[in-house]
């Protein structure tokens, strides 16, 4: 996974450093101008000095201020690195979890399928996203399928059934039974239809027993 580059802050640096050539001009530009009038009017050099403080107490100000958004910067930018390393090892926990799992909406349309899930019915990587779940389900089985559904969509509920599903097999397919095992997820936003996640396992002749 790239990193992206951290962000600059050339622009303040930029500013700080007009602001020392301000200064500097300024100075030039009150010497010029009481070396011209001291012959007539005794100008104090105490203003020159109070033009100069004022200027370097403006640098020090934006200079601290670079320095704290530096901090900050790199602050955020290792706690960022640190939550995509995390979000990075989770994600293929999830991708090669030894289970099917799914991720849908409550029509059964796939967000997101892990390579177990993929495989177990015969389907290329990511071949489910977008793709209808119950499609997978035999006609004479989906309205079992849609009622034991139904009872599942309560959020925080996690329910549990037994299904039947369609594996491709290269040009044939084969049937297989299940453990289908669903939770509801409410999605953010409070209009928003709850996501269903799902974990699924082939049934074998052990499980029987």
């Amino acid at each position: 996974m790239s990193a992206e580059p951290k962000p600059d802050f050339s622009e303040f640096a930029e500013f700080a450093d007009v602001l020392r050539k301000q200064r500097r001009r300024s100075e030039k530009l009150v010497r010029r101008a009481l070396n011209r009038a001291k012959a007539h009017y005794p100008v104090p050099f105490d203003e020159l000095n109070l033009v100069s403080r004022a200027l370097d107490n403006a640098l020090s100000v934006v200079e601290r201020a670079i320095e704290e958004l530096r901090i900050q910067n790199d602050a955020l930018f290792a706690a960022r690195t640190e939550v995509e390393d995390a979000y990075a090892q989770f994600r293929d926990f999830f991708e090669f979890a030894p289970d099917a799992y799914v991720v849908t909406t409550p029509d059964t349309r796939v967000r997101y399928a892990n390579h177990t899930a993929c495989s177990l019915l015969g389907l290329r990587r990511n071949g489910l996203a977008g793709q209808l779940l119950i499609s997978c389900v035999p006609l004479e089985s989906r309205g079992a399928f849609r009622s034991a559904l139904v009872r599942s969509l309560s959020p925080g509920v996690v329910s549990e059934w037994p299904a039947t599903l369609i594996a491709k097999d290269g040009t044939s397919s084969r049937q297989f039974g299940c453990r289908m095992r669903i939770r509801a997820v409410a999605a953010s936003g409070s209009s928003s239809p709850p996501l269903l996640y799902w974990n699924f396992t082939e049934e074998t002749d052990e499980d029987l027993f």
